[in-house]
This record gives structure tokens, sequence and C-alpha cells, in this order.
């Protein structure tokens, strides 16, 4: 059964929104860091979310959001990706 991507989007998306509202100080101190969690969506479908933080070079801060159902998606998952500058401004 594939994954059903619209949900895994939606899943990827709300924890961006939560990372947004930390800001850069809190996005910079996760540097190396990794968190994984595992989510159910309304038809009791597991999820497992990776999130992590990376330095683009350029003083950015790129967040990363990998969604997959462990599944053959464990090999493509759905990935998110928000930019933030030192000031805490979103790159588009």
């Amino acid at each position: 059964m594939r994954m059903d991507r619209t949900v895994a989007g939606r899943i990827a998306e709300e924890h961006l929104t939560r990372w947004r509202r930390l800001g850069y100080d809190r996005w910079y101190a996760m540097l190396d860091e990794k968190e994984t969690l595992r989510v159910a969506d309304e038809a009791e479908t597991a999820y497992t979310v990776v999130s992590y933080a990376l330095d683009d070079g350029e003083g950015r801060i790129r967040l990363c959001v990998a969604v997959d159902d462990g599944g053959w998606s464990a090999l493509r998952p759905l990935v998110r990706v928000e930019t933030m500058r030192p000031d805490g401004t979103l790159v588009d």
C-alpha cells in the first residue's frame, strides 16, 4: 500500500509550523541533532517523522522534515525544507 502523501505533507507542515515559532537561536542549537517521532493519522496509520537542522554555510539554517510510513516510502520519504536567516526571517 502506498503512503498517503497528502497526509504525510500535512504532518510535515505541522512540524515545520511548530519549529518556525522557535526562531533562529533554537534552530542553531539544533545543529547536529535529530528528532525522531512516531505519529498516527486519523486512520491510525503510523508515520515516522525525522527533523534535523543543517548549516548551509552562509549563516542560514535549514530545517529538514522527512515523513514515511515505514514501508517502501522509507526509501523515498516525503521531505519538506525551510531555511531561516540569522535575523529570523524565512527564505522563500
